[in-house]
């Protein structure tokens, strides 16, 4: 008997193929039809097409001979078996997404009721068809060429039933097209309403107006356009029908939003053209104690400097806002009202009228003098100032804080013009405001300091967590030294263990410099780095 050529391992799976498919010494596959009568055959019912003739079978000729041959005939049967079987399954799987992506096409675009029936037809026949191959494939460990046969047949009965309602679909279609052609006005107003109402939101930054009640109105009225817009790209009729029996208002509503922030750029002009001008007469008024300050030459160039910076500069401002510059206008404002803020400075510093007040002890039981609750508002400032790189560092909303500086500034200077030019009533009508910003000041200095001591806190339970896998280091590298896998993911887990030691390093660097934010970054990456760390070191574990 010649020798079979295969290895022990290849016979032993050949043999465990062929105990599987009931196969011995097989030596060909032939059809029924060589070994029985035609006309036997012929009377076998097809349960696919009725009136024509029955599957032909399969059957294995057995012959005893040529162990080597009959193996490797079993296996290549067994290899092409299991390919037909995985094709025959993956086209089950991808006619039947078809036929439930047809379904559900269908019920977004189908409107009439003819083509709803006439695609119903089809959805049942492909439901009954598939049914009929359950029927045929279920409880079949090993089905026959002629049951492989008919489902053959079954699944191309499918596709063509598929087909056919992707004709009906086609067509219903294009009437669902054509009925929401003629409720494209409507759409169209809507959308050129809201896209053209849009197209002002730069015209509102541009002049500092405050959009979060637009930017609301927008998003709720734009949502519906979104769907219209998809529905149509559906084809679905019902879809735009529905939304735009939904958009009754949000139009309007976000036409009001806008209408609302446009007497928001009047007001803002209006007020920019006030502190424009009383910044200039309040720096005019004090420039007019200049003789003052005459004692301290250098304190009177500074002070006169600062004046002329603020006379040259208003009418540059002026220009800009009646040109819409708002921004421009703004940021001549900002610097105007420092320069007048020097000015102030430099007087309370120098002036020989302004000496004496300020350092009398106050009587016990007596108020605390106007002037003296400026002063300790002008400290709370300087020291706002001073913590503002600690802020931006600190708080994702730092613009907050910096906006409260600016606005305690800009008070805290026509408090001191009032103080200056001696209606301290006025003066002190502002202490209470200005209290109030210094509170939110506070306020906000005290979350920052929190941030700070919430991500050190994450950071050593960070660490604390850590220590175990970065402890395992001697046992991993004992381990890896028996297997290659295990060495490379000790190598990956040597290079992460830096990686995080590093994060931690940089982590506690940015806490002992009070930037959360920084620190948070560093924490999060130490997490991440901490995570691929676990997993290499359970590799090794598991290798």
């Amino acid at each position: 008997m010649p020798k079979s050529g295969l290895t022990p391992e290849q016979k032993k799976w050949t043999d465990q193929v062929l105990k599987h498919l009931n196969l011995k010494n097989v030596d060909e596959v032939q059809l029924d039809e060589t070994h029985s009568d035609n006309t036997e055959h012929d009377k076998r019912p097809n349960e696919v097409n009725p009136g024509q003739p029955g599957a032909r079978r399969a059957r294995v000729l057995v012959s005893k001979d040529s162990t080597a041959a009959h193996q490797e005939q079993a296996a290549r049967a067994a290899t092409e078996f299991k390919a037909e079987i995985t094709q025959l399954s993956n086209r089950y799987q991808a006619l039947a997404t078809n036929a439930q992506k047809l379904d559900a096409q269908a019920r977004k675009q189908l409107v009439t009721k003819e083509h709803i029936d006439l695609f119903k037809v089809q959805i049942e026949k492909i439901s009954n068809t598939f049914k009929q191959f359950n029927k045929n494939f279920s409880g079949q460990q090993r089905p026959d060429a002629g049951t492989i046969s008919v489902l053959k047949t079954l699944l191309d009965k499918v596709q063509y039933h598929i087909t056919e309602g992707k004709k009906v679909l086609q067509q219903g279609c294009e009437h669902a097209d054509a009925m929401i052609a003629k409720e494209m006005p409507a759409v169209e107003a809507y959308q050129n309403t809201v896209e053209d109402t849009f197209k002002h939101r730069d015209e509102l930054t541009q002049w500092g107006v405050d959009t979060t009640d637009f930017d609301k109105a927008h998003r709720i009225a734009n949502l519906p356009l979104l769907r219209m817009q998809k529905a149509i790209s559906d084809h679905s009729y019902q879809g735009l029908k529905f939304m735009l029996g939904k958009i009754a208002g949000k139009k309007e509503a976000f036409v009001k939003a806008y209408d609302d922030a446009k007497e928001q750029i009047e007001k803002n002009k209006e007020e920019a053209q006030q502190q424009l001008d009383k910044t200039l007469a309040d720096a005019t008024s004090l420039n007019k104690r200049a003789p003052e300050l005459e004692h301290s030459p250098e304190a009177l160039t500074q002070f006169t400097a600062a004046f002329e910076k603020v006379a040259t500069s208003t009418p540059k401002g002026q220009q800009a806002l009646s040109t819409g510059d708002y921004q421009g206008a703004a940021a001549i404002l900002h610097d105007n009202e420092g320069a007048l803020f020097q000015m102030q400075q430099l007087w309370f510093s120098n002036a020989t009228t302004a000496d004496g007040e300020a350092d009398q002890p106050i009587e016990k039981g007596k108020p605390i003098p106007t002037r003296k609750k400026i002063e300790n508002l002008r400290r709370a400032l300087e020291q706002a100032y001073e913590r503002l790189p600690f802020i931006k560092a600190s708080l994702p909303n730092a613009h907050q804080y910096e906006a409260e500086c600016k606005s305690l500034k800009t008070l805290l200077t026509s408090a001191q013009s009032d103080l200056i030019s001696g209606r301290i009533e006025d003066a002190e009508e502002k202490v209470l405001p200005l209290r109030k910003i210094r509170f939110q000041l506070y306020s906000l200095t005290h979350k920052a300091k929190e941030q700070v001591q919430w991500v050190e806190k994450q950071l050593t339970q960070l660490k604390d967590d850590a220590s175990s896998w970065l402890d395992r280091r001697k046992d991993l590298k004992l381990i890896s030294q028996s297997d290659e896998n295990a060495r490379q993911s000790f190598d990956a887990y040597e290079k992460e263990a830096e990686n995080v030691r590093n994060h931690f390093d940089s982590a506690a660097g940015h806490i002992e410099s009070g930037k959360a934010i920084q620190a948070q970054k560093s924490v999060d990456e130490g997490m991440t780095s901490l995570k691929r760390l676990i997993s290499h070191a359970s590799d090794i574990e598991l290798d």
